[in-house]
């Protein structure tokens, strides 16, 4: 579990409009059914000695797995198509609930809880995760599986069984693992884009709080585009390129330790979120009605790369900026390093950006974290404002450790 106190989220939001690093938003990419989502954390004393006199002040943020576990990831879907990559296959087909009648929540369990297990580090802690195939592959948390090789699962129908992590991204809070053994009668899940998310409606969340399995709570989608700081930044700091502030979705579904890595459905059954952190008030380590999920999108482009052996590095965009404060959306151009990507696209100091890839930019926060669900390498196209009038410029985003690593 992890936690994050209240003076620390305003330092590191406010670090946003004055880093480098963050505001250049470091991120991994993702396609354009994407979302982004925002909140911190940091770790509970209980779960995890190592933080126990900073967990010690005000309210926090707490990973949902419960002992000292970290990471883990899972998978999504896109388009009307199978989407195959050289390991795994993601596969796309009708609602799991075709009708959710009168009583939804009933539905969604039922569609649900068979794509859910219990993902366990023994002696240590554990936290849930998403059956992403037939292959054994499931997504979890990062902060459950932490620098584990192997974890145990516990199946819907009680078998356990040996899993080895294939690897875990601390930035995004993604990882996956797969099952040594051949299960025939798995049930993977099946995944929404991002896109189709929409505030106010039904969330219900499957996994393992406190060690009990199976677990189905409902609550409504409170907010999106949450940006909050990474599991990366409470392992390398707030001025890491480990740390990144991710995009989540907010419900108030209850969730607590040991949801971490499981899922949040809709009401037709998809998945649309990995079940990820809570606020708290820094006493009592449950539900308060705040909690944050990663949204799909983020989850499966990780998984993807992860399944593959392929990097999931950081973008790099090159600027520094802020909010505007009269009133309009977007992120204002404050500096510029010269040579990066922001520069080399035509980027000037007192641009607004107003969207990135047709998505509208509200504050610096959320480019960041639009910056941070994209890859090295990638070419986006960014909406700006100069001398009130409207701009675009396409940008190859950089590699954020490279760029911290040159002299």
């Amino acid at each position: 579990v992890r936690a994050m106190e209240e003076n620390e989220i305003e330092e590191h939001m406010s670090e946003g409009s004055s880093l480098e690093q963050e505001e250049t938003e470091s991120g991994i990419s993702i396609d354009s059914d994407s979302e982004s989502l925002e909140e911190p954390q940091n770790y509970s004393p209980s779960f995890w000695t190592r933080r126990k006199n900073v967990l010690k002040l005000l309210a926090a943020f707490f990973l949902l797995a419960t002992g000292l576990v970290l990471g883990g990831l899972f998978v999504y879907l896109s388009d009307d198509e199978p989407l195959t990559t050289s390991q795994i296959t993601f596969q796309l087909g009708e609602t799991p609930v075709q009708n959710p009648g009168e009583e939804p929540v009933v539905e969604v369990a039922k569609a649900v809880s068979p794509s859910v297990v219990l993902v366990e580090i023994p002696t240590l802690g554990q936290g849930s995760g998403i059956i992403l195939d037939t292959d054994g592959h499931i997504a979890t948390n990062g902060h459950v599986v932490d620098d584990a090789e192997s974890v145990l699962i516990t199946l819907p129908n009680g078998r356990k069984i040996e899993a080895n992590v294939i690897g875990s991204d601390i930035r995004r809070d993604v990882a996956v693992v797969k099952l040594q053994e051949t299960v025939e009668d798995l049930t993977p899940a099946t995944f929404a884009p991002s896109d189709d998310i929409q505030v106010g409606q039904l969330a219900v969340a499957v996994g393992s709080p406190f060690d009990l399995s199976q677990t189905v709570t409902s609550g409504i989608v409170s907010a999106i585009g949450r940006v909050v700081s990474s599991y990366g930044c409470e392992v390398g700091g707030f001025n890491s390129a480990e740390c990144a502030g991710i995009s989540t979705i907010q419900t108030d579904a209850p969730i607590n330790p040991g949801n971490s890595g499981g899922p949040l459905a809709d009401r037709y059954g998809r998945v649309i979120g990995m079940n990820t952190l809570i606020y708290t008030d820094g006493i009592v380590e449950g539900n308060v009605g705040v909690g944050f999920a990663l949204p799909s999108d983020t989850v499966v482009l990780v998984a993807q790369r992860l399944i593959e052996g392929e990097p999931v590095g950081t973008a790099w965009l090159g600027i520094r900026g802020e909010s505007p404060d009269d009133g309009r959306g977007g992120a204002i151009i404050v500096d510029l390093t010269q040579g990066s990507p922001a520069d080399s696209a035509g980027l000037e100091v007192g641009d607004l950006i107003v969207a990135s890839e047709g998505r509208p930019i509200l504050t610096m926060e959320s480019l960041r974290a639009d910056i941070q669900l994209r890859l090295p390498g990638m070419a986006i196209t960014l909406d700006y404002e100069r001398n009130n009038e409207l701009f675009s410029t396409e940008v190859t985003l950089g590699d954020l450790d490279k760029f911290l690593a040159e002299p």
